[in-house]
């Protein structure tokens, strides 16, 4: 199943990872960026799902507001349904920067790794 929310954003189930993946290339609005996330979450509520993937190797930068939405409310929700969180940090150094901050807040609430490429995140999801 793939389901593109825009032409900057695409959610699919990966099987052999049971894995809800969420996948950002460039600028998304506020609006686009939450319906994505609340889709992978939604996805990652499926019996057969026990991990979450987001490849943000070519996203654009996450506003402040955004940050403060997936750490305060989606990421305490999503680690109710998922055993492990995968995150592949943008090459862009601001978003690099979104995405730890908001994982960071995290620490010792949610199994979660950072990692440079896809086929790494892919590795430890199978783990």
């Amino acid at each position: 199943m793939t389901t593109t929310i825009s032409e900057n954003i695409k959610i699919e189930e990966v099987q052999e990872l049971s894995a809800a993946m969420i996948t950002f290339k460039g600028a998304v609005s506020t609006d686009e960026y939450r319906q994505a996330m609340e889709a992978n979450y939604e996805l990652s509520k499926k019996p057969e799902i026990n991990n979450w993937l987001q490849n943000n190797t070519d996203a654009g930068v996450l506003s402040l507001q955004d940050q403060q939405w997936v750490s305060n409310d989606l990421i305490p929700r999503a680690a109710q349904e998922v055993d492990k969180i995968a995150v592949v940090v943008s090459k862009d150094v601001f978003r690099k920067f979104a995405a730890k901050n908001i994982l960071d807040k995290q620490k010792g609430k949610l199994n979660f790794q950072y990692f440079n490429s896809l086929e790494e995140a892919r590795t430890w999801l199978k783990s």
